[in-house]
């Protein structure tokens, strides 16, 4: 009986620690970006150790092009069932941070910026 449940009690730390280690559904994935309906860039969201950052690699009209480059994703974790909090976005246009949270939901990201009591939402779609 002691061989079974340490057997099994180890084949569930492998199970846990495999899930732990599994790639986030936003990991190495690349977003248009949106901002009042007009695409604006390109948003390639990559992930170190749990946690998700996104860098804008394109940009679709002359300002945003000169933002490329910079992070404007950071500190994005995963809460489950595709919702996404306690990271920060950036108006690079206003080098100024936001709280966030973003939902994920097949091809759309959806995501909402906090300054105090204020938010402002985007939809991006997957490229």
């Amino acid at each position: 009986m002691k061989i079974f449940t340490k057997t099994a009690i180890a084949a569930a730390g492998i199970g846990m620690a495999t899930m732990a280690f599994a790639a986030d559904p936003l990991h190495n994935t690349t977003w248009q970006t949106y901002d009042e309906g007009q695409p604006k860039g390109v948003v390639k969201i990559t992930e170190s150790n749990g946690v998700l950052t996104g860098k804008l690699i394109a940009g679709s009209t002359q300002k945003a092009k000169q933002y490329v480059g910079r992070t404007v994703i950071k500190n994005l974790k995963a809460d489950g069932g595709g919702k996404y909090s306690g990271g920060t976005i950036t108006d690079p246009a206003k080098d100024k941070d936001y709280r966030m949270t973003a939902d994920l939901s097949g091809n759309t990201l959806k995501l909402k910026g906090y300054i105090g009591p204020f938010s402002r939402s985007q939809e991006w779609k997957k490229k």
